[in-house]
């Protein structure tokens, strides 16, 4: 978001509490709990519940975590914010605005890339129906054979995983046919092609079945998840204009509020999804998903067009002074604020959140690997895990307050390394059955990610001067998004090579060279660095 708390203005000693609650009700906040649930919920489907589908699937580590590089998109945003801007979309401009139109064409966007997925299978499995209408999936021999010998690992482990009853009717179905080449080819019915696949454990069996993957075969994938990314990021920068001329200033930490209870739905709801993927399947799960994208896609219809910032958008002069004045203004500043301490503030929020960046795209992976049944981590991680984040937010918030915002991120880094630690844990001890452990690596986890994103937007914000403040905070915050997400994509890589235990071992210790440059900052910078630096209040908003 381009606008936090820290940036907007502070109301009257005469505002009521009665008066502050009912501006939630007006439409304006609706609309704006509307666009934080379509701008959350793209993300946790391409962050999160995209690699648990590719693990069950049967694809490696690396190749999961090099999936994690299409959210670059919500890093490098800024370099097509402008388009947004000034470019007018046909039809639809006259029709809903500027504004309403590139929301509705991103949320459009991620409602084809949604389905696209839906529609799509990494195993790279072709299906054909019989006379009788069954859909099966061809695959071959070689995939079958490690499929068949899981699934009798599965009957005979001490913990019967698997049933013979259901190991017996789960072979009944299959068939034996020739393909076009002469190859011999086996036929599974689709929904036991599924199970079999849940089925596969983390041992040589998987390894084998991941050989057998192709790049070929996830190629749809990969198209989709970049559309799901760039729309979804498209998005983002399309609401956060929407949102900053909507409101004056001093509405807009309301309006940041509204947003982020969106936010936190869209988080409710893809965990629904990862339900749904239990219950039914992943098809369905994703469907769904894009089905409440295209019901929030047609709710922007009810919603007002901003008329402020209409003028703005309409620059003056030859192209290089429109550059100069979009661009290097605000970098100008910053440096005139910070002198050379800008490239140890730099330092510090690209090293900050790294491992929380680095952890959580192999969390999901993890569960998988761990054989958690996947409607209880959508149960835990939307109930209890949802409690503990925005008690975090509420808690980062009252901390810095009170100690200051110095001491507030020192906190935060000491309680993310002890909950980067519980995964190492978990990954050690943990049995499928149980589940509380899983609740306390993930509400541990949730807790503190909520009170490092609290304390640590408020120094982004702290940075950030009024005068430029749009382009200053899409700047620091795809400075420490960049090398975070650069670093995560080979997240895969490392706990392929290390095991998982010593993976979160060490994202858990990538706190420490955040926490010595955040103590020079501390002990030695400018009150810029610091956050401490004086700014006039923001003009309002008409």
């Amino acid at each position: 978001m381009a606008n936090t708390p820290a940036d907007a203005g502070t109301p009257s000693t005469s505002t009521t509490w009665l008066k502050t609650l009912t501006v939630y009700g007006t439409p304006v906040m609706l609309s704006m709990l509307v666009l934080g649930f379509a701008s959350g919920l793209p993300l946790y489907m391409v962050f999160q519940k995209l690699s648990y589908w590719l693990r069950d699937a049967g694809i490696d580590r690396s190749t999961i975590g090099f999936f994690y590089f299409v959210t670059l998109s919500y890093t490098l945003k800024f370099l097509w914010a402008p388009l947004v801007d000034r470019v007018k979309i046909p039809f639809l401009n006259k029709l809903l605005g500027a504004r309403r139109s590139w929301i509705f064409t991103a949320i459009a966007g991620t409602v084809i890339a949604l389905v696209l997925i839906a529609f799509s299978d990494p195993t790279g499995a072709s299906y054909r129906r019989d006379e009788t209408g069954t859909r099966f999936a061809e695959i071959s021999l070689e995939e079958y054979a490690v499929l068949s010998d899981s699934l009798q690992l599965a009957v005979d482990s001490e913990n019967e995983r698997v049933s013979v009853e259901e190991a017996a009717q789960l072979r009944e179905g299959v068939r034996t046919v020739s393909g076009e080449d002469g190859a011999e080819i086996v036929l599974v019915p689709a929904e036991d092609y599924r199970r079999l696949l849940e089925i596969v454990q983390s041992d040589d069996h998987f390894e084998r079945l991941a050989e057998m993957r192709t790049l070929w075969s996830l190629f749809p994938v990969v198209i989709a998840a970049l559309l799901l990314a760039y729309s979804g990021a498209t998005l983002d920068v399309s609401i956060d204009a929407w949102r900053i001329e909507s409101a004056p200033n001093d509405m807009q930490a309301n309006m940041a509020a509204a947003y982020s209870f969106g936010y936190r739905i869209a988080y409710m709801t893809s965990g629904l999804g990862l339900a749904i993927s239990e219950w039914a399947n992943w098809n369905l799960s994703f469907l769904t998903m894009a089905a409440a994208m295209a019901l929030s896609a047609a709710l922007v219809f009810l919603m007002k067009e901003p008329k402020a910032g209409v003028g703005k958008r309409e620059l003056e002069g030859s192209f290089g002074l429109k550059v100069v004045r979009a661009v290097w203004e605000p970098f100008k500043a910053f440096f005139d604020r910070l002198g050379w301490w800008i490239i140890v503030v730099i330092a510090l929020i690209s090293l900050y959140r790294i491992s929380d960046f680095t952890m959580g795209v192999m969390a999901a992976p993890l569960y998988s690997d761990l054989e958690f049944d996947r409607a209880v981590v959508g149960g835990i991680q939307s109930g209890p895990g949802l409690a503990a984040t925005m008690f975090g937010l509420f808690v980062g918030g009252i901390v810095a307050y009170r100690i200051g915002l110095m001491k507030a991120l020192v906190i935060g880094l000491l309680i993310t390394l002890i909950t980067n630690g519980a995964f190492a844990w978990l990954a050690a001890t943990a049995q499928p059955d149980e589940v509380w452990k899983l609740t306390v690596a993930i509400v541990g986890d949730n807790l503190a990610g909520g009170f490092v994103t609290t304390v640590f937007i408020a120094y982004l914000s702290s940075l950030v001067d009024p005068a430029n403040a749009a382009t200053q905070y899409a700047l620091v915050s795809s400075f420490y998004a960049l090398f975070a997400k650069f670093l995560s994509g080979f997240s895969g890589v490392l706990a392929d090579a290390v095991g998982w235990v010593t993976f979160f071992v060490v994202t858990a210790g990538w706190t420490i060279p955040a926490a010595i440059v955040l103590l020079v900052v501390a002990r030695y910078g400018p009150p810029g660095a610091r956050g401490e630096e004086k700014f006039a209040e923001r003009e309002t908003v008409d």
